[in-house]
C-alpha cells in the first residue's frame, strides 16, 4: 500500500537531505517532524551543509562531460530552490546564477573543449565557445570556456531559515534516532537523512558512507571576475561585496572535521597560477571552514527502503554534488513512497546490500 497524506513522517537529520525530503512532504500536505541529533561532537557535528559553498555545475571538468542526468537535475534543482525561496519569503536570496569560467590548463584541454562543441557531444549544450578575452586579473594563456548555467545556493541561509520555519510550527526537535531505536508510536514512517551520522548503521546493512572532508576559505579581494566563478584545479566563487569563496579540498575517511594549515596551503597554491600576482598577494583570508560530505562508493545517492525495517527509508550519500542532484533524488523517493513509482536503479540502496 502506498503511503497517504494522513500518515505522519519522522525525518531524522536537518542538513540538505533532510530539508529536501521535508520539502517533498510539505508540497504533498503530509504531516511530519524533523529531528536533529544536536550533536556537539562526532560526525553529526561536522555537517557539510552548514559551511558548504553550495555550488552547482552540470559539467564534470575532468573529462569534459555532462554530469549524470544533468538536464533533469538542472530543471528540478531550479524549480525546487526557487519554490523554497517563495515558501520562506527569500525571493532572490537562495538561488544564484554564477557562470563558471573554466581556465584551460593546457592546449590539449582546449582542443578537447573544442572537440566537444564540434562533435555536438551531449555536454555541448552546457558549454560556451572558447575565448581568450579573460578578465585582466585572471591568467589564462590557453584560453577558457564558460558554463553559463552554473551557480550556487546559499545553503547556510536555507538551513537556518527552514529550521526557523519548522520551529515556529512545532515541527523541529533536538532528538536522536538510529536503526536500533523503535519508531515512536505517533509516526508511521521514518526517513533517515543523517549524512555521515548514519555511518555505523549503514555498515550494518552493507552500505558504506565515506566521509569526504572538505575545506573552504573566504577571501576579501577587489579582483574582478565579471561575475564568474573562476575554475582550474580549484574554484574562486564571487559572493558579492568583494567577497569570494575558495574551495575545495577533498580528503577521504576523516572522522573529525576541522580546518588545517595543509588545506589552506593546498587551496592557495592551486589558485595562484591563474591570478595576477599583485592581486593574489593582497588576498585577505577572513574565514576558514570545513565539513564532512557524505558520499557513496559509486558517487550516486542512496534513496529507498531499508531492508528489515518496516516503513523506514534513507536519503543519503549526496556527496559533492548534493545541491545539484539532491532535489531530483528526494523527488524520486517521495514518488516511490506515495505513488509506488519505481526508483531509478542507480539510486536504490539494494545495489549494495550484502544479500544482493
Amino acid at each position: 500500500m502506498p503511503s497517504s497524506a494522513t500518515d505522519t513522517f519522522l525525518i531524522v537529520g536537518s542538513g540538505l537531505s533532510g530539508i529536501l525530503m521535508a520539502w517533498e512532504l510539505e508540497k504533498r500536505g503530509v504531516d511530519y517532524e524533523v529531528w536533529n541529533s544536536g550533536a556537539k561532537s562526532g560526525p553529526e557535528s561536522n555537517s557539510a551543509t552548514k559551511v558548504a559553498a553550495g555550488m552547482f555545475n552540470p559539467v564534470s571538468f575532468k573529462r569534459c562531460v555532462e554530469v549524470w542526468n544533468a538536464r533533469e537535475h538542472m530543471n528540478a534543482m531550479r524549480e525546487t530552490y526557487q519554490s523554497l525561496e517563495h515558501f520562506l519569503n527569500l525571493q532572490g536570496e537562495l538561488f544564484h546564477i554564477a557562470p563558471i569560467m573554466r581556465v584551460f590548463p593546457n592546449s590539449q584541454y582546449r582542443d578537447l573543449w573544442s572537440k566537444r562543441l564540434n562533435d555536438s557531444h551531449p555536454v555541448a549544450g552546457f558549454l560556451s565557445e572558447i575565448s581568450d578575452d579573460c578578465p585582466q586579473d585572471v591568467i589564462a594563456p590557453h584560453g577558457f570556456g564558460v558554463v553559463p548555467e552554473a551557480g550556487w545556493v546559499d545553503l547556510p541561509l536555507l538551513m537556518q531559515s527552514f529550521r526557523s520555519n519548522l520551529e515556529l510550527r512545532g515541527k523541529f526537535f533536538e532528538k536522536s534516532w538510529d536503526f536500533a531505536t523503535q519508531t515512536p508510536p505517533k509516526f508511521s514512517h521514518v526517513i533517515d537523512c543523517r549524512g555521515v551520522g548514519a555511518t555505523q548503521d549503514f555498515a550494518s546493512i552493507g552500505l558504506k558512507i565515506a566521509s569526504d572532508h572538505g575545506e573552504i576559505l573566504t577571501i576579501q579581494s577587489p579582483i574582478n571576475t565579471h561575475g564568474m566563478c573562476v575554475n582550474r584545479v580549484k574554484w574562486l566563487l564571487p559572493r558579492g561585496n568583494s567577497t569570494f569563496k575558495l574551495g575545495a579540498t577533498y580528503t577521504w575517511n576523516v572522522t573529525k572535521s576541522e580546518p588545517t594549515d595543509a588545506g589552506r596551503s593546498e587551496l592557495l597554491l592551486a589558485l595562484q597560477p591563474i591570478i595576477a600576482p599583485h592581486v593574489f598577494d593582497n588576498f585577505e583570508i577572513t574565514d576558514h571552514v570545513s565539513g564532512l560530505r557524505p558520499a557513496s562508493t559509486d558517487r550516486r545517492p542512496y534513496a529507498g527502503p531499508v531492508n528489515n525495517l518496516n516503513n523506514t527509508y534513507i536519503l543519503n550519500g549526496l556527496g559533492t554534488r548534493g545541491v545539484f542532484v539532491g532535489p531530483t533524488t528526494a523527488s524520486h523517493l517521495a514518488n516511490f513512497i506515495f505513488d509506488q513509482t519505481p526508483l531509478p536503479a542507480e539510486v536504490r540502496p539494494a545495489r549494495f546490500f550484502k544479500e544482493q
